[in-house]
C-alpha cells in the first residue's frame, strides 16, 4: 500500500512522509520538508534504513537511526515520524 502525509507536528515545521508498506513492514519511506538536518547523508542514511522495518516504533527506530549517526535535526523531532505514520494509516 502507498500513502503520505503533509502536516506539522506541534514545535516542529511542516513535513511531508511519503511512505510504501506491506502488512506492517515499510518497503520505503521518503521524509522531506522545511526542517533541517546535519549531516545531511546521515539523515539519508538514517532514513533508507527504516525499509524493512516494522511500522510500530517507527520513530523510535528512526531516532536511534540518526543518533547512531550523530545526526542533528532542526524544527523536526524524529518521532513526529510516529505524528505521519498515524495519520497515514487511518486513512486507509
Amino acid at each position: 500500500m502507498k500513502g503520505s502525509y503533509i502536516g506539522k507536528a506541534p514545535g516542529s515545521k511542516l513535513f511531508r512522509v511519503s511512505l510504501e508498506w506491506e502488512g506492517q513492514t515499510v518497503k520505503s519511506i521518503t521524509i522531506k520538508g522545511d526542517f533541517f538536518a546535519h549531516p545531511e547523508q546521515g539523515f539519508e542514511e538514517a532514513e533508507a534504513s527504516l525499509a524493512g522495518q516494522a511500522l510500530p516504533g517507527l520513530g523510535a527506530m528512526f531516532k536511534k537511526e540518526l543518533e547512531d549517526r550523530s545526526v542533528e535535526l532542526f524544527g523536526l523531532s524524529p518521532l513526529d515520524l510516529d505524528v505521519a505514520l498515524a495519520a497515514i494509516l487511518s486513512g486507509v
